[in-house]
């Protein structure tokens, strides 16, 4: 048998498979749970705090780092995988179980959560750390593609299967049962094609340096961080820059899917297919538009065009919860159209945290900076639930478009920071 050094490395298979994988959890948390809450009769309010207090826990990551440095990171790798999968299995039993109850689930989902923070890190670390920069270059585009295959398959795509399996007897907590269990194998399968992909990597060893060093090297990252002149533009940037899309997306699956108050009152499978539809085609062509006016117009200038465009959506779905009477391929313009300006402002803003992270430190760096991203992305959840409802859908969307107004003077604040990027 050859030797892991002597196989030609299988890097594309890994990076597809691994970042697959690290979808799954988020998709699960981001668009079939606020779904499967409703279809289950839970409020607006709580549906968005369950959503934004699992999404905070990840944000946790950068506070596992020291730990999850000492472990060898292939190994780590899978074997948090692992831990996913079989989470996500015994989520479905308890769902599906005869006595229902909430304490198991909510303590599989505060793990899922604790599993997926540290994934995430040991896997990003390893992305940057075992490729050059000419191969993290050639395998971002398989990176981007597997992240948006992964997010569809794990949220509308469990939505849709829901429906189907509903069409044939099972009812809500049964079906959502059956779905998740899907998620599991299909977490698994994944974790097989990671494993046969990482075997072939060189061999890599855990960090030797005790706990505390490794903290105290976190540290240091850190207050590097917070001497940077510019961390106070990208952090403005992180909270305010898309703040109004933060809002919107957080209310988008219960408002599609409910028919009071506004909402759009889809079935899942309706939804769930309009969803899928548009987010890979939406998400690629917004990611590579973003690109583009990036790379014409230079970070600094493309920040306010690509910043007001991202909030135009909302005057669409305003304009949606206002008149139900549309159809399915005008709800599904707004969809796709909400994909691609997303996209495009999204890749404006990770292209300003990358270009703050760079340099010595920049790991622990662009870990801190996308730790409170993932605050400012789920801290709204905790809120958003409750206005809905005392506003209506169309006057929430129009009080979310109220929050450009943060947004685009955090975007000319930042552009005096990057006029050279």
């Amino acid at each position: 048998m050859k030797e892991p050094a002597t196989i030609p490395r299988r890097a594309w298979l890994w990076v597809f498979a691994a970042y697959l994988f690290q979808s799954i959890p988020a998709a699960v948390r981001d668009e079939a749970l606020p779904v499967a809450l409703k279809d289950l009769g839970y409020a607006d309010s709580q549906i968005t705090q369950a959503v934004a207090v699992f999404g905070l826990i990840v944000g946790c990551k950068i506070l596992l780092s020291p730990l999850v440095a000492g472990f060898n990171p292939r190994r780590f790798i899978l074997a948090a995988e692992l831990g996913i999968a079989a989470l996500l299995g015994l989520l479905a039993y308890y769902v599906g179980a005869d006595q229902f109850s909430t304490t198991p689930i909510i303590g599989c989902l505060i793990l899922l959560s604790l599993f997926a923070a540290a994934h995430d890190f040991a896997l990003d670390g390893y992305f940057v750390a075992s490729l050059d920069d000419k191969r993290r270059a050639t395998h971002s585009g398989i990176l981007n593609v597997a992240t948006k295959v992964g997010v569809v398959l794990a949220g509308p795509g469990l939505i849709w299967l829901v429906g189907r399996i509903m069409d044939y007897g099972p009812q809500t907590a049964d079906a959502w049962s059956w779905a998740l269990a899907t998620a599991g194998i299909l977490a698994l399968l994944t974790l097989v094609a990671n494993a046969w992909g990482l075997a072939a990597e060189p061999t890599t060893s855990a960090d030797t340096s005790t706990v505390r060093e490794r903290f105290r090297e976190m540290l240091a990252g850190l207050k590097s961080l917070l001497v940077d002149r510019r961390l106070l533009a990208v952090l403005a940037l992180i909270l305010f820059y898309r703040a109004s899309e933060v809002h919107m997306a957080r209310i988008i699956p219960v408002f599609a899917t409910k028919a009071t108050a506004g909402g759009l009152g889809l079935s899942n499978e309706t939804y769930a297919v309009l969803r899928m539809l548009s987010a890979v085609g939406g998400l690629a062509l917004g990611g590579v538009i973003g690109s583009l006016v990036v790379a014409r117009l230079g970070l600094a200038r493309a920040l306010l065009p690509l910043g007001v465009t991202m909030h135009l959506p909302l005057l669409a779905f305003a304009w949606l919860a206002y008149d139900g009477s549309h159809d399915l391929w005008i709800i599904g313009g707004v969809f796709i159209v909400e994909y691609i300006v997303y996209g495009a402002g999204l890749c404006a803003l990770i292209l300003a945290m990358m270009k703050l992270a760079s340099g010595p430190g920049a790991p622990v760096r662009y870990a801190a900076l996308s730790t409170f991203a993932l605050l400012a992305n789920y801290l709204p959840g905790l809120w958003a639930g409750h206005l809905a409802e005392r506003l209506g859908y169309a006057q929430y969307f129009l009080f979310a478009l109220s929050l450009a107004i943060p947004g685009i003077l955090s975007a000319w604040f930042a552009k005096r920071h990057f006029e050279d990027a």
